[in-house]
This record gives structure tokens, sequence and C-alpha cells, in this order.
């Protein structure tokens, strides 16, 4: 992305910041942003931009790479997952490839304030979920449980997301990827995600339930 001479946007000092310099030492670098701004000639304005994306494309999220593939719906995986859920009628899965390009796991399921790193878009009230975060992650190798994504390991996960209607759900799935930063908070004293508002956009196919995640009814 090109800048002007003698200009810098504040989005820019953050990331900067936040790649050079110990997490805790944070806010005395955000103390001094008006600073080094102000020595750079000023704030240049910048607003989100929207980009779109292709299956199959490795999306650079800041902490984590994501490939998005597929999705599918299926009420044979996590069976009694779907008993808890108030309507529930099956899950919608989305197979990603992610790798968590930090020093420290991410979780998939956690319902921080960026933690959308990828979002269906379905019809109001098809999504049973107050949250926009998955509500489970499965390893497809496997079938066990893929939460946490671990530093420099690339895997394959189902992200999955209770829905009301299973025929509701479009044979071509939108889906949003959401950029972030993985950050310390001085006021809350602990690491939080922080959205810089750039969004990818991707159209999904449907595929079938991974084998691995299959779970038969005589199991239960």
């Amino acid at each position: 992305m090109s800048m002007e001479a003698g200009a810098i946007t504040a989005r820019t000092v953050v990331t900067v910041l936040l790649a050079t310099w110990p997490r805790r030492l944070l806010l005395g670098g955000l103390l001094l942003i008006p600073v080094i701004v102000g020595a750079l000639g000023g704030f240049g304005s910048t607003e989100p931009r929207s980009f779109e994306a292709s299956a199959g494309e490795d999306i650079d999220l800041g902490p984590l790479t994501m490939r998005p593939l597929a999705f599918f719906v299926s009420d044979e995986t996590r069976r009694s997952g779907l008993d808890y859920v108030d309507g529930a009628q099956a899950w919608l899965g989305i197979v990603v490839e992610v790798e968590n390009t930090t020093e420290s796991p991410i979780s998939l399921t956690f319902a921080g304030p960026a933690s959308d790193a990828i979002e269906p878009q379905l019809p109001q009230g098809v999504l049973l979920s107050t949250l926009s975060v998955a509500a489970e992650a499965v390893r497809v190798a496997d079938g066990t449980s893929g939460t946490a994504a671990l530093p420099g390991v690339r895997t394959q996960v189902a992200l999955l997301w209770p829905v009301s209607d299973a025929a509701a759900v479009p044979e071509v799935l939108d889906a949003v990827m959401t950029e972030s930063l993985w950050m310390f908070g001085p006021m809350s004293n602990e690491e939080r995600w922080m959205s810089l508002g750039d969004t990818w956009h991707v159209a999904l196919p449907r595929t079938e339930l991974p084998a691995t995640m299959f779970e038969p009814e005589d199991d239960l």
C-alpha cells in the first residue's frame, strides 16, 4: 500500500509498535504516538478496506493465516452438542486451514471482540448463536478437538455453528474474514483481540461431512 511522504496513519503506527515492542510496554508506546506522528507530518486518514477472496486462497488475518475451503451442513457429528442448543437442527461447518503466526496458542472459539476470523453470512434466525465465533472446532484429520491453533502448525479444522434450519443454508455460502491484532490491554491487564477493520469476502462451495467427523447414533 502506497503512502504519501510526510503522512502516516494511526493504524500503521499501532501495527509497528505491536510488531516490535514487548506487549507490556504497549501503553507507553501508545503515549508516544502523537509525538511520532507529529514528527512525521500528521495523521493520514484511512478507511477499512474490503476485498474479494477465493475458496482455497491463503488470507493473512494478522495472528492467523487462514485458507477457507468449503462448508457442510450435517446433524451426524457432535450429536450431543446439538442437544444443548435450543432449536438446533444441524451444524454448519466451515472447513479451513489455519496457521497461527504468533508465539502462543490461539483459541478458535474464543469469544473476543475480533475473534470472528471467519463468520458465515446467513438469514436472521438461522444461526443459533449470540456470537459470530464458532461454537466448536474439530480437526479434520482425526475428528478430535481443534479449538487451539498452535504456533507455526498448519491444521485443517471444521468450525461449527448450530443452525435452526438446514434447508435455509444456501448451496454457496458467503463468509467474511476479519484482519485483527493480538495485544496486551493495560486497562484489562490481559491479552485481547483488536480488529483492524479490513475484511475479505469469500463464496464457499458445499461439501460432504468429513468421514473422520461422522458419529453413528449407536455411539451415543
